[in-house]
């Protein structure tokens, strides 16, 4: 009987319980780079280095230091090019997306921005694997074990 409860208890735990870990973000500064972005577990140090990017096309960008983190994803075009493009950790209160441009930088035009505050989700998420299919899958194999062994 208690190895049927631990089995269904380790069970639950795995599938509903989510593993407490620091947000991960995509990260890249050109347009080039975005192509192929890296990924970066967020610090305070790499919402500042964002904050650094921002700021060089931005007015007014502060570095803050939190506890809190968001994934940003901006794009600006320009004669139908893509001409500034940036991912990475940012701190919430920055407000990137509503940031104003330098007045030498007033002619692009903003295609994209998005903070977001799940792993991964400034890039497109089209191709790879959600989390809820994960979790489809382990409730299956959960169940073929509680069948097995009852």
């Amino acid at each position: 009987m208690y190895r049927k409860a631990l089995i269904v208890s380790v069970l639950v735990a795995f599938v509903c319980v989510q593993i407490a870990d620091s947000l991960v973000c995509y990260t890249c500064v050109t347009p080039k780079d975005c192509k192929s972005p890296k990924k970066v577990t967020c610090t305070n140090a790499a919402a500042n280095e964002t904050s650094y990017y921002l700021g060089v096309y931005h007015q007014n960008v502060r570095n803050l230091t939190s506890t809190r983190f968001d994934c940003l994803a901006l794009k600006y075009n320009w004669n139908n090019d893509v001409i500034h493009q940036l991912h990475g950790c940012v701190h919430p209160n920055v407000g990137a997306c509503s940031l104003a441009l330098k007045p030498a930088y007033a002619h692009y035009n903003k295609t994209r921005c998005l903070t977001c505050s799940g792993d991964k989700c400034n890039k497109n998420p089209a191709g790879k694997m959600s989390s809820s299919t994960i979790t489809i899958v382990a409730s299956v194999l959960g169940l073929l074990l509680v069948k097995i062994y009852a």
